[in-house]
C-alpha cells in the first residue's frame, strides 16, 4: 500500500508505531504490581508463570526478526519487554512455587528460547544472503511463539466460563492489548507484513473474546462478592451489615494477569 499525502505516511509510518510501543510497555508492566506484592509478601506463588515466561520468548523473537527486516520499530517495544519479563520469572522462580509449575515453567523458556535460536541461526547464518527466505523462517517462528503466548491465558478463560466470574479479567490491560494489536495489524497491513499483521489479528480477536467474557459474566462477579457473608470476629455469626474491610485479608491469593503482550 502507499500513501498519496504525507499526513498518511507521518499517520502509518510513525504514530501507530509510537502508539504500538506505548501499548506494548503498558502491557509488560501491568503484572509488575502482583509481581512486587508476590516478592514482598515472601509468601505461596499463586501467580501463573508461563505467561512471564512467554514475554521473554516472544519479545526475544520479535528483536530477532527486527533484524532481519532492518525495522527499528519492532525492535524498541520488546527489548523492554525481555528486560521485564526476566525480572518477573526471576522473582517467580525464586519464591515458593510448586514443583509442577517450576518444572512447566524451565520446560516452556528453554523449548521457545532454543526455537528462537535455531530460527535466528538459520536466517542469520545459513539464509542470510536471501533475505526472502530469512524473513520467512524468522517469521513462521514469531508466529508460533506468538500463538503459544494467546494460548497461555486460556487456562483462566476457561476458568471464567467455568464459574461464570470474570474477576481474573483485567479491563485496562485488555484494552491495552486491543489498541496495541490493532495498531500493529493496521502496520502490518500497511506495509504488507504477513508476520507482522496476521499474529496481532489475533491478538485482536483474543482481546475482543476477552471483552465479550468480561461483559457477559460481570454481573455475575458483582453478585458473587455481595453475596459473601461477613462474619463477626466475636459471635462467630454472619453480619450482613457489616461493612467490608478496607484492606484485603492478608491470607488473600494474588490474581495473575490474564493477557500479555504482542510485538
Amino acid at each position: 500500500m502507499e500513501c498519496s499525502s504525507k499526513v498518511c505516511e507521518i499517520i502509518t509510518e510513525t504514530i501507530f508505531p509510537i502508539g504500538g510501543i506505548g501499548t506494548s510497555y503498558f502491557i509488560f508492566l501491568s503484572p509488575l504490581k502482583d509481581i512486587q506484592a508476590l516478592k514482598n509478601s515472601n509468601g505461596p506463588c499463586t501467580i501463573n508463570p508461563i505467561p512471564s515466561v512467554m514475554i521473554i520468548c516472544n519479545c526475544l523473537c520479535w528483536n530477532l526478526y527486527s533484524f532481519v527486516i532492518h525495522n527499528h520499530w519492532t525492535f524498541w517495544p520488546n527489548l523492554g519487554g525481555i528486560l521485564l519479563g526476566e525480572y518477573y520469572v526471576m522473582i517467580l522462580l525464586s519464591s515458593k512455587i510448586t514443583p509442577k509449575d517450576f518444572k512447566m515453567s524451565v520446560i516452556t523458556l528453554l523449548g521457545f528460547t532454543f526455537l528462537n535460536i535455531a530460527g535466528g541461526a538459520l536466517s542469520f547464518i545459513f539464509l542470510k544472503d536471501n533475505y526472502t527466505a530469512a524473513k520467512n523462517c524468522m517469521g513462521i517462528v514469531c508466529i508460533i511463539v506468538l500463538c503459544a503466548m494467546y494460548a497461555s491465558p486460556l487456562t483462566t478463560m476457561a476458568e471464567v466460563i467455568r464459574t461464570k466470574n470474570s474477576d481474573s479479567i483485567n479491563l485496562l490491560m485488555t484494552i491495552a492489548s486491543f489498541i496495541n494489536g490493532f495498531l500493529w495489524l493496521i502496520y502490518g497491513i500497511f506495509f504488507q507484513d504477513f508476520y507482522v499483521w496476521f499474529p496481532n489479528g489475533l491478538g485482536v480477536v483474543s482481546a475482543l473474546i476477552q471483552f465479550i467474557m468480561y461483559f457477559a459474566f460481570h454481573k455475575n462477579s458483582k453478585r458473587d462478592s455481595q453475596d459473601l457473608p461477613i462474619y463477626d470476629n466475636n459471635s462467630g455469626e454472619a453480619s450482613p451489615n457489616s461493612e467490608i474491610p478496607s484492606s484485603p485479608d492478608s491470607n488473600t491469593p494474588i490474581k495473575g494477569n490474564s493477557t500479555m503482550l504482542y510485538s
